[in-house]
Order: C-alpha cells, then structure tokens, then sequence
C-alpha cells in the first residue's frame, strides 16, 4: 500500500541518518545528540556540513555560509584548532571576544568538533589541547632547548602553573600576534593590545583555565566553568586513586613499571597498553551518568575507549595525575584556593558554574561552593552564577550538548 511503503522509506532514511551518525560521533568520544539531554532536534552533523531537509523554505538558511576554519596545527607548541566566523557576521563577530575552549584530561579536539559550527557563528573560537593531552606531539614538539626527548622528559612539568603559562602564550600566538587572521580582521579597526577573551572550559581544563586567570584576569572577560568544585569529596577521591593505580602514578619509579607492550620510538609514546585501556574504561564509567551508559550500550562506550586510547598517551595522562591533583591545605593552586584570589582581583567581569546533578567527580554541593567564592552577590542559581544539569554526570558538554552550549552562548552574549 502506499501509505506503508511511504512508512518503510522514512524508516530507512532515519536508520542510514542515526547510524551515520553514531559512527561519526563514536569516532569523536562523543555520543551522539540523539540520546542527549536536550529538547528538539539537536542530532549533530560533520563539522561544518550544510544543513538539509527544510532549509528549502528559509531564505535565511540559504544565505548561512560555514564557519572559517583555519584546521588542526600547532600553535606555541599545542595541538589546536582555530574556527571564525563566516563573512556574512564579522560586523557583529568583531564585538564579541574570542571564545577559547579547553576540555577534560582524557579528552582531545575530536571531543569537541560538533559543539565548533554553533559557537563560532559570531565569535572566534579555539580550542586546544595542554600539554599532556591529546596524541604524540611530532618530533620538532617533543623537544627540550632543541634536542628530542622522550614523553616522559617533554611531560616532566604538566603543572598548573605551567599550564596557566602555556593558555596565554597559546592564546597570543592565536589570536594577537600580527600574523594571525584574527589579528588582521580586527586590529586595523580596533585596539586589540591587552585584549581579553571569552573561556568555557570542563574539568580539567576548568582548573587550567582558572590557572590562566590567576595570572592575567585583566585578560579574561567572562568564565564559564564545568564539572569544577571547590574541593574533591571522599568518592572523588576514591576514584581518583584507582586512576593513579591504574596508570602506575604511585610508582617511585615510573621507569620500572613494566610495559606490557615495547616503546614506539617515531612516535615517542608507548602502544596501547593494558593500563590505558583500564584507564579509559574507568574515566568513562565515572564520567557519564548511569542512565546515559546504559543507553548507549557496551559496543558504543568500546568505541569511546578505543578513542581515548588513539588521542591520548599513557605517559601525558600520567603525568596529569600526578602533578595537577594535588588536594593539599598548602596548595595554591586547587580550585579554591585559586577562585579565592581570582575574586579578590574583581577583574573578571562574570563567572559561572555548571554541574551535572549526578555528577562523582566534582559534587553539586563543591561545584556550589565554588560558585559563592567567585560570587561577589547574592549567589543562587537563578542568578545566572550556578546552575545544575538535571539527570547528568560529569561530563554536562557531552551529555546535554544543545543544553549546554545554549547556557554557554546566554552567558556570553547576556
């Protein structure tokens, strides 16, 4: 009949649609929209693909040109990725301060390509990997005062102060330094000197982020923070001490831990081992919410670990571990300590604090806490400063991605 063939070809269109899809997103170490927290259709395409289907209708989605993408390269030594935005918006994109996005430790730039064609449609966007993260630098990277070095000698100071210090050479090199195409778009019109920006970060790259604005806060305008607490309860802990178990963190010696599989000498890293492997399946179980998992299904979360383990080295998620976690009442650079100093400078025009209510890494309850240090007011999450992603675990960006960038663009644009 033709209304039940009619049926059978919607049903194969949105079967080829979903598992394109998913293959695309698994690839990423990101699930896909579709099992997202988010209301409306919100499936996430290849970056920068047209979109299709009713835009026929819309004169305005016929005249939408693609975000300017620059590619994947190195800049100040650091994995990156610089998107602007398409010609048709650079009146209005030459307001808004360049966007930069930094994620969680085990994650890499694939994490967050679907999120790039949304945010960088008024605005310059970068995200880029700290030192640590991502793949095996090349051979001109992996290098000390011009001699190559193994990882573990390139990964020997992955601190946060470090880190701070590397989001502003970064930053520099991306976006204010004369050879740069935002440098040429903006500085014949515009004093760009001491310029600031615009950051949302997750996790790990929260604390990096806030690292950078414990040394320049005059630079940063506004931060949104993800999946960060003040401090670290007893299941974080319990945690976070599997990892370091897992990855050999507690060694006295990291030399003597035995590698399953030899060295890659080109790539200076070592092979897939057992231990990373261990360790991606962990980070996932903690990071994503039980309901979430579930609905995605061992085969799709094996795709996410094969992912974690392609973008990332055993030895720079080591050295994460080991030299960025530190809890200690002495340590000035835990999220408390550095939220205390960064709302004395009162030179960050805004902050905000996002939590998944089911999140084990960082509680609601520490992610409140940070929230009413950096806030000078009144502090609820009606204020705009705090708010709390029902249904979600850690991983807010990735499980309620419309959710999120659309909380991520109201407070830049507010």
């Amino acid at each position: 009949r033709p209304g039940t063939m009619m049926l059978l070809r919607l049903c194969m269109v949105f079967s080829w649609t979903y598992t394109s899809t998913s293959i695309h997103t698994a690839a990423a170490f990101l699930p896909s929209a579709n099992n997202a927290r988010s209301t409306g259709p919100c499936r996430p395409r290849p970056l920068f693909q047209a979109s299709k289907g009713h835009a026929k209708n819309s004169s305005s989605r016929r005249a939408a040109s693609p975000p300017i993408q620059e590619g994947i390269r190195y800049i100040a030594g650091r994995r990156s990725i610089l998107v602007h935005p398409p010609p048709s918006s650079s009146n209005e994109s030459t307001k808004n301060p360049p966007l930069v996005i930094l994620g969680g430790m085990a994650q890499s730039i694939a994490s967050w390509e679907f999120h790039l064609p949304y945010l960088s449609r008024h605005r310059s966007v970068l995200i880029y990997e700290a030192l640590g993260q991502g793949p095996p630098p090349p051979s001109e990277v992996c290098s000390i005062d011009g001699r190559e070095v193994t990882l573990e000698r390139y990964y020997d100071d992955v601190s946060l102060e470090r880190q701070g210090k590397d989001f502003w050479d970064v930053v520099e090199e991306a976006f204010f330094s004369p050879g740069s195409r935002y440098y040429k778009q903006n500085a014949p019109d515009n004093d760009i000197t001491n310029a600031k920006v615009d950051v949302a970060s997750f996790s790990f790259g929260g604390r990096v982020s806030m690292a950078a604005a414990l040394l320049k806060p005059k630079r940063i305008r506004r931060l949104h923070l993800t999946g960060v607490g003040a401090e670290r309860d007893g299941l974080a802990n319990v945690i976070l001490a599997s990892w370091n178990e897992i990855l050999g963190s507690n060694s006295i010696d990291i030399d003597d831990v035995e590698m399953e599989e030899e060295c890659d000498p080109i790539n200076h890293a070592s092979k897939c081992t057992s231990r990373l492997r261990s360790f991606a399946w962990s980070v996932i179980l903690a990071t994503y919410s039980e309901q979430f998992l579930a609905s995605a299904g061992p085969e799709r979360v094996k795709t996410w670990v094969d992912s974690v383990c392609r973008y990332n080295t055993e030895e720079g998620l080591r050295a994460i571990l080991m030299q960025t976690h530190d809890n200690g009442d002495e340590n000035l650079w835990t999220p408390a300590a550095m939220a205390r100093q960064i709302q004395s400078s009162q030179a960050i025009e805004c902050h905000k604090i996002v939590v998944g209510s089911q999140d084990k890494m960082a509680h609601p309850t520490q992610a409140l806490q940070l929230a009413k240090i950096l806030q000078t007011g009144d502090m609820t999450e009606e204020s705009g400063t705090y708010k709390v992603m029902e249904g979600c675990g850690h991983a807010v960006p990735m499980e309620a991605m419309r959710l999120w960038r659309e909380d991520v663009l109201g407070f830049l644009d507010k």
